[in-house]
Formats: structure tokens, C-alpha cells, sequence
């Protein structure tokens, strides 16, 4: 085998690994759009979150300008 073959494999290899993981990031973004949740305590709380209607967002910590209360 010359070196264009290995190249070209090696080429098919990545972008089959790439399209896996959009593949995989794709379904689990799919899955929690339709409300399914993980097992465990992380589950408990997007079920918790669902059930009482918090919509909880990590990007309201960005918002927040000081840890500590104001004086």
C-alpha cells in the first residue's frame, strides 16, 4: 500500500469520527428537547426544574456582577 491510500483512510477515519460525534451530540440534544432526562440526581433536578416551571439557566450567573450582597 503507498502512502496516498494510508492518507486517504486516515482522512475517511476522521470524518466518520466527526459525524459520529455530531451524530451523538445531535440525538442528546433531541432527547432533552423532548423531556426525556438522565438517570440519578441530575435527572431529579431537570424533573424538579420541569414540574414546577423554574426556567434555570447557567448563564445567570454571568449576569451577576458581585458574589456578595450589596451594602
Amino acid at each position: 500500500m503507498h502512502q496516498g491510500a494510508a492518507t486517504r483512510r486516515s482522512t475517511w477515519a476522521a470524518w466518520a469520527r466527526f459525524l459520529l460525534g455530531l451524530l451523538v451530540l445531535a440525538s442528546a440534544a433531541w432527547g432533552l428537547m423532548q423531556g426525556y432526562t438522565p438517570p440519578g440526581s441530575a435527572g431529579e433536578v431537570f424533573r424538579y426544574n420541569l414540574r414546577h416551571d423554574v426556567d434555570a439557566t447557567p448563564l445567570f450567573y454571568t449576569e451577576v456582577e458581585s458574589l456578595m450582597p450589596e451594602e
